[in-house]
C-alpha cells in the first residue's frame, strides 16, 4: 500500500484520528527485538493472556501455580496477624465466687458478651462497653469485694439487740479496715479480725484490744516495712485505746510481718540500711574528692563504719557542799525559850519531904516597896528561897544543794571509722621521643601523704576513736569483656522474625511478579524469533489489511506507524538516560579526583611549611633516621662471623 495515499475519510469515520507521519512501513533493526501490541478491549486482553499462558511450559506453569498459592497464603496470613487479636478488655479482676456469680448473673440480664481468662482469673466484656458496665454494676453495688463495710448499719431493724449492734459494728469496722489495706498496691485482699473486750464499770484496769491482720500479695509483690508500719498505725489508730504495738500483720505464705521479727531477735534490717548510707555517702565522698587529682575511674574507695546502736539511759543525783563561802538558804527555823522556878529541898528526908509543894499564891506589892517594881511572894516557904532555870532550843533547817542529771546515750554511734583506698598508676604528661605517651609511674611518697590527708579530711578521721586509713598506689588490672556474639545480643531474634516476615512477603511478590507477570506480559523473544513474528503479524495485517476498506486500512497503518513511532521515541528516551547517567557517573569521577589532588597539594603546601618554620624538627627527624641505620650496619656488622684464613 502507497504511503501517499490519503483518502478522504467517509461520514462513518469523520471522528477517526488521521496521523500522517513519514516513513515506510517496513520494520527497522531497532524494534526486532520488540513486538507492537496494538490496543485491545479487556475480552481480547484476557484471550491475549490466556494464549501466552497456554503457551508455557510445564515447569513455568508449576511455578506460577506455586507463585499464586504462597501468595495468596502470604497475603491471609499477614491480614490474619494484622487484625486485632482481641477485642475485649478486663472488666474486673481478682474476684471472688459470690461477686462472680453476682456480676455474671448481671450481666447476662444486661445483654453483655462475656468471657473469662485463662484460669479464670478475671471477667471480660467488649471494648467498647466496658466503661459503661461498669458504672451499671457499680449502681447495682458490684462488685461488693468480699468485705462489708459500715453498710451493714443502714438497714438496723427496729428492736434489735445491744449485742447485734455491737456486732454488726464491728464486722463494719473490720471490713472498712481490709477495704482501706486492699487499696494498697501490693495488697490483692486483706482480712482484720478485731479482738474488742467488753467495757465494764466494775474493774479498774481494763483490757486492751488486739488486732489480727492477714493479707494476700499480688504476684511478685511484697510489703516492705515502711508500708507495715502504714498498716499497724492505720489500724492502731482507728481503734480506741489500741495503739500499734497491739497489732499483728502475717502475709498468705504464714510469714510474721508485724511486730518486726528481727528486731524481737537483735537484727533489725534499718540499721543495717542506715550503716550502708553511711559508708556509701563516705565512699562517694572520698571518690569525688579524689577522681579530679587521680583521674576518672582511677580510684577505687570503700569506708568500713562501726557503729553502736545500744541505747544508755543513766541517771546522776549530786550533793554539793553549804558550808562557807558557798551561800546557802534556811528552809525551816525553830526557837524554844523556858524559864522554870525551882525550890530547894529542905527539912528530914522522908514522906513529908517528898510531899509536893503547896499552891503558889499570887504575888502583892509592899507597903515598903512601893516605888521597887520587883513582885514580892507571901508566905515563903519557911527556912527556903527560889531560883529560876532557864532553858533555850534554836534548831535551824537549810537547803540541800542537789542535782538531779538524767542522761540518754544517743543511738547509732559512730565507734570506728575504717577507709582502704586504690590508686592507679598515673600517666605523666607528654610523649616520648617515638612520640607515644609515657608510661605511667607510681604516686610519690609526699603525694601519698597528701591524699591519705584528703581521705581524712573526707571521712571525718578522729584519733581518740582508732580510726584508720590504708592508701595503696597498685597498676589496675583492665577489665577483659568477652565479646557477645551477635546472635545473642538483645533484640536480635525479634529483629530476626520481623525480617524473615517481610523477606517471606516480598519473595513472594517477587516470585509472582517474575514467574507470572513479566512472562505473560513482557514474554523474552530472541531476535530471530521476534523478526519470524514480525514477518508472520506483517503477513497477518497485510491479508487482514487487504479485506478491509481503504478508510479502515489507513487507520490500521496509522495506528502501527504510531506504535512503531512511540517505540523509537520510548528508545531515545532510554538512551539520552543512560547517556546523561554515564556522564554524571563520569562528572562525579572527576570530582573525586580533583578533591584528591586538593587534600594531597594541601598536605604537601602543610609538610613544606612545617619545615621552613621548623627546621630543626627535620634535621633531628634525619639525624635519628642515620644514627638508626648505622646502629643497624654495626649489629649486623657484629653479628656476621669473622672471616676465616
Amino acid at each position: 500500500m502507497s504511503e501517499s495515499a490519503n483518502p478522504v475519510p467517509s461520514i462513518e469515520d469523520k471522528n477517526a484520528t488521521v496521523l500522517n507521519i513519514g516513513g515506510d512501513g517496513s520494520p527497522k533493526k531497532s524494534d526486532a527485538g520488540k513486538v507492537p501490541v496494538p490496543t485491545l478491549d479487556l475480552a481480547d486482553k484476557y484471550r491475549d493472556l490466556k494464549e501466552r499462558f497456554s503457551l508455557l511450559n510445564v515447569r513455568q506453569k508449576l511455578l506460577i501455580g506455586i507463585a499464586f498459592l504462597l501468595f495468596i497464603s502470604t497475603v491471609v496470613v499477614i491480614s490474619i496477624s494484622g487484625q486485632k487479636k482481641d477485642d475485649y478488655r478486663i472488666l474486673f479482676t481478682s474476684l471472688n465466687q459470690n461477686d462472680g456469680a453476682a456480676i455474671i448473673a448481671a450481666l447476662q440480664q444486661l445483654n453483655v458478651p462475656y468471657k473469662f481468662t485463662e484460669g479464670g482469673g478475671a471477667i471480660m466484656v467488649p471494648e467498647s462497653a466496658v466503661y459503661e458496665t461498669r458504672l451499671k454494676l457499680a449502681g447495682q453495688g458490684l462488685p461488693k469485694a468480699g468485705n462489708v463495710g459500715f453498710e451493714l448499719l443502714e438497714n438496723q431493724k427496729l428492736g434489735t439487740s445491744q449485742f447485734v449492734e455491737q456486732v454488726n459494728y464491728q464486722r463494719g469496722l473490720e471490713g472498712e479496715l481490709a477495704k482501706s489495706i486492699s487499696s494498697l498496691g501490693q495488697v490483692k485482699s486483706a482480712r482484720v479480725m478485731l479482738a474488742i473486750p467488753k467495757q465494764t464499770a466494775f474493774m479498774r484496769e481494763q483490757e486492751r484490744p488486739t488486732a489480727s491482720v492477714v493479707v494476700t500479695m499480688h504476684p511478685g509483690r511484697f510489703l516492705d516495712e515502711q508500708a507495715v508500719a502504714a498498716i499497724t498505725n492505720l489500724i492502731g489508730s482507728a481503734v480506741p485505746n489500741m495503739g500499734a504495738n497491739r497489732v499483728t500483720i502475717i502475709d498468705s505464705e504464714g510469714s510474721l510481718l508485724a511486730p518486726n521479727p528481727q528486731r524481737a531477735s537483735g537484727l533489725d534490717s534499718t540499721q543495717l540500711k542506715y550503716v550502708a548510707e553511711i559508708e556509701g555517702s563516705l565512699s562517694k565522698r572520698v571518690i569525688e574528692i579524689l577522681e579530679p587529682v587521680t583521674g576518672k575511674d582511677n580510684v577505687k574507695a570503700t569506708v568500713t563504719v562501726d557503729m553502736d546502736f545500744n541505747e544508755l539511759e543513766r541517771t546522776e543525783e549530786t550533793f554539793g557542799r553549804n558550808s562557807p563561802p558557798n551561800p546557802s538558804s534556811i528552809r525551816s527555823q525553830q526557837s524554844t525559850e523556858a524559864s522554870t522556878p525551882t525550890t530547894p529541898s529542905t527539912g528530914i528526908p522522908g514522906a513529908t519531904t517528898n510531899q509536893p509543894p503547896g499552891q503558889a499564891q499570887a504575888p502583892v506589892n509592899n507597903a515598903t516597896a512601893a516605888n521597887n517594881n520587883n513582885p514580892q511572894t507571901l508566905n515563903p516557904p519557911p527556912g527556903a528561897g527560889t531560883s529560876n532555870t532557864m532553858r533555850k532550843d534554836n534548831t535551824v533547817n537549810y537547803e540541800v544543794d542537789r542535782a538531779i542529771q538524767r542522761i540518754k546515750g544517743e543511738k547509732g554511734q559512730i565507734r570506728r571509722v575504717s577507709a582502704a583506698v586504690v590508686l592507679n598508676l598515673k600517666a605523666p604528661p607528654g610523649l616520648d621521643a617515638n612520640g607515644k605517651p609515657l608510661k605511667p609511674v607510681a604516686y610519690s611518697n609526699k603525694e601519698i601523704e597528701d591524699i591519705k590527708g584528703l581521705v581524712r579530711d573526707a571521712i571525718g578521721y578522729a584519733d581518740k576513736r582508732g580510726d584508720s586509713i590504708s592508701v595503696a598506689n597498685i597498676a589496675f588490672r583492665p577489665e577483659i569483656l568477652e565479646p557477645v556474639p551477635f546472635y545473642r545480643e538483645p533484640g536480635i531474634i525479634a529483629l530476626a522474625k520481623e525480617f524473615f516476615k517481610f523477606a517471606i512477603i516480598l519473595g513472594a511478590l517477587a516470585l509472582v511478579f517474575f514467574s507470572v507477570v513479566k512472562p505473560l506480559l513482557f514474554p523474552r523473544v530472541d531476535e530471530e524469533e521476534a523478526q519470524n513474528l514480525e514477518d508472520e503479524f506483517d503477513e497477518k495485517v497485510k491479508a487482514e489489511m487487504a479485506s478491509m476498506s481503504p478508510q479502515a486500512r489507513e487507520r490500521k497503518r496509522m495506528e502501527l506507524e504510531l506504535e512503531r513511532e512511540r517505540k523509537r521515541v520510548q528508545e531515545e528516551e532510554e538512551r539520552a538516560r543512560v547517556e546523561a547517567q554515564k556522564k554524571e557517573e563520569e562528572e562525579s569521577r572527576k570530582r573525586q579526583e580533583e578533591s584528591k589532588k586538593a587534600e594531597y597539594e594541601e598536605l604537601v603546601k602543610y609538610a613544606f611549611d612545617y619545615v621552613t618554620n621548623d627546621p630543626r624538627v627535620v634535621a633531628g627527624l634525619f639525624k635519628q633516621w642515620l644514627s638508626e641505620d648505622a646502629a643497624k650496619a654495626i649489629a649486623v656488622k657484629d653479628a656476621a662471623p669473622p672471616p676465616t684464613a
